[in-house]
Formats: structure tokens, sequence, C-alpha cells
């Protein structure tokens, strides 16, 4: 009985743990939209504000997690 449990509490935090993904949502002057994913917000430093900025050019106006 007490194994049955644990299966069932492993499967629900490993679908907790694997169902959330964060995405960093980007917004330019223009009112268009561009998401990143962690790994991409990761490769250009880390920060999702610091996202706005793009080839040393403010390209976004406003970068937020969801």
């Amino acid at each position: 009985m007490k194994r049955k449990f644990l299966i069932i509490g492993l499967c629900a935090g490993a679908l907790a743990l694997g169902s959330c993904h964060k995405t960093c949502t980007c917004k330019r002057y223009d009112g268009v939209i561009h998401t990143y994913t962690a790994d991409e917000v990761s490769a250009h430093g880390g920060s999702c504000s610091s996202m706005v900025i793009q080839a040393n050019t403010r390209y976004y106006s406003v970068c937020n997690w969801d």
C-alpha cells in the first residue's frame, strides 16, 4: 500500500516539474510579441529583463517572465 502512494507521489511530482515551462515574453515598440525559452535567455546572459537590448540596441520595450 505504501509503495502505491509512493509511485503516485513520484508521478505527480514529475508531472509538476515537467509541465512548468517559463518563457520570456518581449514586446517590441511596434507591438510585435516574441517569446524566448529559458535556455535562450540563459545563452543571452540569464536575465529576461536584459533581453530588451539585443546587439547593443534597445530592441524591445519590455521583457517579462510568463
